[in-house]
């Protein structure tokens, strides 16, 4: 499992395998740059020919941009040292790497002042190819200001090809944040584990190519179980084999219930979503003003029709008389937010005790009321799963999107816990946060995604994964994970622009198949 960790826990792990095993921080520093300049050699065969500029704050960060340029400059490389600070700032492993480089000639130009950074670093830049972000590592809590700031304006400014350290400066490693200002990277090279800044966004989409570097801390270092949080692969999951003899019983029964007049399309994503994942027998619960069209729009699924009116036992009925035993259910997407369907939602909810996937208006239908959610999943031994986008997760907890927005691994990891639920929170690096604590970071998926219908038919996949019989952590993160992958197919062969949630279908269905 990629273990995805916090500044604190990479401290953590750096101190133990100092004190624990004696390995000097002077060697891990070392080792850090030895890193990057073999991955900056690699990437620029063209290196020795043009300078390359290594910017260096006065922390740690900087110590590893020391060793990078002397590691160049001992190579015959044309490089030259920013540093933005006074030396006297100085302290600890960084200084002394400080005090090596000196001794080698390579140039070093300290940069006292906003206006020396304006000035100096402006030709400097002019004139390399390459920039070496050294700026700042995982530690940055606070708003970059003063030198850094002016650095990273005018880094950013003249767009070089930036080669980050750990970090591209000015990202909150723990949340994705910017700072204030941050780094636009082309590369970055991180030490041991990745960190959650990493893949949260804004701080996801600064980094560029990422690279992570062994520099001698081991890995059960970096695994333990305070280490809760994850990027989000299938390698890792339990998926059962279908058997030879297996008939469509087996793989499994889902009871959709959605859409309604004009909404008809969302209830039939959600239902080639299970369709295309394998599920077996599906029957969709619509309107009966929706029913046709949901009809002609997935043959292979029944449907029943369902009255409308202000109380939901007609339409209890009218699933019941069908005959269907559901394994699971999945409401939501499309069925519209009226007094007919909050009863129905309550009543599915607290009649039957199966997995429950909750989307779109069924979210809606919840929003600010927390508590029930939380008794719901109090009272009954099957999962309950929630799929929000932000704005649905921000109705549900009445607070402004833009606070779900601002650190969403945190919001989602609390209310999975404090709900008792799993919860998918859509979205660039969607989360996935189980109730006893734990998450994972999607990393599949592409802007092509942001299309109405796109989440309707991740419901779908769920569900249908949920209904084969695969653990409810199997079919969650291994829906997310397909659903982004399929996505990345269609754009790799088709283009991004103008993708819509019908094309991911033929992509679903071939990368299913390697899933086992």
């Amino acid at each position: 499992m990629s273990r995805l960790l916090t500044s604190a826990q990479m401290r953590a792990a750096d101190h133990r395998t100092i004190e624990e095993l004696g390995l000097p921080g002077m060697v891990l520093m070392e080792n850090a740059g030895a890193a990057v300049t073999s991955f900056l050699q690699e990437r620029l065969p063209e290196w020795r020919s043009r300078s390359v500029l290594v910017v260096a704050g006065c922390g740690n960060n900087g110590g590893d941009g020391f060793v990078i340029a002397r590691r160049l400059h001992q190579a015959k490389g044309r490089v030259t040292v920013a540093l933005l600070g006074n030396p006297a700032m100085l302290h600890g492993d960084a200084l002394t790497h400080y005090q090596i480089l000196t001794r080698t000639g390579c140039v070093i130009e300290p940069l006292g002042s906003v206006e020396e950074v304006s000035r100096r670093l402006e030709f400097l830049l002019h004139h390399c190819l390459l920039v070496v972000d050294a700026i700042f590592g995982t530690g940055l809590t606070r708003p970059v200001g003063g030198l850094a700031a002016e650095a990273i304006r005018r880094i950013n400014a003249h767009g070089k090809p930036v080669l980050a350290v750990d970090l591209p400066s000015g990202v909150c490693a723990d949340t994705g944040r910017v700072l204030g200002c941050a780094i636009q990277a082309r590369w970055t090279v991180t030490f041991a584990a990745e960190k959650r800044g990493h893949r949260l966004y804004p701080g996801a989409g600064l980094r560029g190519e990422l690279m992570v570097a062994p520099i001698g801390i081991p890995d059960d270092y970096l695994t333990i179980p305070q280490h809760t949080v994850a990027l989000n692969l299938p390698h890792d999951l339990p998926i059962p084999k279908c058997p030879v003899e297996a008939h469509k019983g087996d793989c499994g029964r889902l009871l959709i219930v959605a859409g309604s007049s004009g909404m008809e399309g969302a209830a039939i994503l959600v239902a080639h979503g299970a369709a295309r994942v394998g599920a077996g027998l599906l029957l969709v619960a619509t309107p009966a003003s929706a029913q046709p069209v949901v009809t002609a729009g997935i043959i292979e699924a029944m449907t029943v029709a369902l009255p409308g009116g202000t109380q939901a036992d007609e339409a209890l009925e009218a699933i019941t008389t069908t005959r269907f035993q559901p394994d699971l259910i999945a409401i939501g997407p499309g069925l519209r937010e009226t007094p007919w369907s909050r009863d129905l939602l309550t009543r599915l909810i607290q009649g039957r005790d199966l997995p429950v996937i909750l989307d779109a208006d069924a979210l809606n239908l919840l929003a600010g009321q927390g508590d029930k959610i939380r008794h719901w999943s109090s009272t009954r031994r099957a999962p309950l799963i929630l799929t929000p986008h932000p704005g649905e997760m921000a109705r549900l907890m009445k607070m402004p999107i833009a606070e779900v927005q601002l650190d969403r691994l945190s919001v989602a990891m609390r209310m999975a816990k404090e709900w008792g639920v799993w919860l998918v929170l859509k979205g660039a690096g969607t989360v996935i946060a189980a109730p006893d604590g734990r998450a994972w970071i999607n990393a599949t998926g592409n802007p092509g995604l942001a299309a109405g219908g796109s989440g309707d038919l991740l419901t779908g996949m769920i569900a249908g994964l949920l209904a084969q019989g695969w653990p409810v952590e199997s079919a969650v993160r291994g829906g997310v994970w397909l659903h982004g992958a399929a996505a990345d197919a269609s754009a790799a062969e088709q283009g991004m622009a103008g993708l819509v949630a019908s094309d991911l279908l033929p992509y679903i269905r071939r990368l299913r198949d390697t899933m086992g």
